[in-house]
């Protein structure tokens, strides 16, 4: 199997083996059987299947997350275990580990982790566009209060953003001064910012929702110590590219007052700049047609989020 085949979707679309299916009833105890599974969309680097337990007639539901053998993956998954281990017990809506298999033994190979399921679905048509950014808001907010530990995040170490002689105008750009602007603003020292517990890939496709309310918060692979601005930057570059940059703006301003505190401009305009030529096929695969996405107009939507953090920066 190649990268290729992994990312653009072919073990992400394979239902679980066999030796999974006996390796999730071994683990959810005596006399329990999978009598049903099914796929979960929008992931890119995992498989993720809803599996059915049933045991003594009581039928429950888990989260299984697989990650194709032979690629080198399993550090991807050790991390997820280790930052969900941190996480637990706090006031976040998280899963709890039910089993782990890293290194596939019992799975085909497949590196797999069994988490309880959380209820609610990912909701990128928000009724109320207001009140969705203002909870996720609130929940950054909360994220952010959290005294837990974590590796302090270090830029352009601890991202996937191209080093400070990588940067790329993208190929579609409206005004390419704005975005050789903004690389040219990256490379003054980064600012000291209060450090507090951040997510790193704190994105509405990582969301869950349930009568109005965030019950769940997956993908806890990066988690960090950094300023708060991350996390923010990150929601906003997705925003922008998705909806809006007027919806960015208005996370923005919603954590702020909040939070009471001003977001640092040089690492929200860091976290907008994670964004290049690849982001529109990755947003259109982990929307998986839950929303509409308007590819042709994401970059142009982004570069006004760019300008106006960068004005802010002066």
């Amino acid at each position: 199997m190649t990268d290729s085949d992994w990312r653009d979707g072919g073990f992400r679309q394979r239902r679980p083996s066999v030796e999974t299916l006996a390796w999730v009833a071994a683990s959810m105890g005596r006399g329990s059987r999978i009598v049903g599974y099914r796929r979960l969309t929008g992931g890119v680097c995992s498989a993720v299947h809803r599996l059915t337990v049933e045991q003594r007639g009581i039928r429950t539901f888990v989260v299984l997350r697989q990650y194709p053998g032979g690629l080198g993956l399993q550090g991807s998954l050790e991390k997820e275990i280790a930052n969900l281990a941190v996480v637990a017990g706090s006031e976040l809506p998280v899963p709890g580990i039910l089993a782990t298999d890293i290194a596939g033994a019992s799975t085909g190979g497949a590196p797999s982790l069994l988490m309880t399921r959380l209820r609610g679905h990912v909701d990128l048509n928000p009724a109320e566009p207001r009140s969705w950014l203002t909870k996720i808001a609130e929940i950054a907010v909360l994220l952010h209060s959290l005294d837990l530990p974590a590796k302090t995040f270090r830029p352009w170490t601890d991202s996937w953003i191209a080093p400070l002689d990588g940067f790329q105008v993208p190929v579609d750009a409206q005004n390419p001064a704005v975005w050789t602007a903004a690389f040219g603003a990256m490379a003054a020292p980064p600012p000291k910012d209060t450090d507090v517990f951040l997510h790193c890939d704190l994105l509405p496709v990582n969301m869950l929702w349930s009568r109005g309310r965030i019950t769940g918060l997956t993908d806890w692979n990066s988690i960090h110590r950094g300023s708060r601005a991350i996390d923010v930057g990150h929601c906003r570059r997705y925003l922008a590219a998705l909806y809006s940059p007027e919806w960015s703006e208005q996370l923005r301003s919603l954590y702020e007052s909040i939070a009471g505190v001003t977001l640092d401009p040089w690492w929200d305009l860091y976290a907008l700049l994670h964004y290049d030529d690849s982001q529109p096929k990755w947003i259109r695969g982990q929307v998986a047609g839950r929303c509409p996405v308007d590819v042709p107009g994401m970059t142009s939507r982004v570069e006004v989020a760019v300008e106006a953090a960068l004005r802010r920066l002066g």
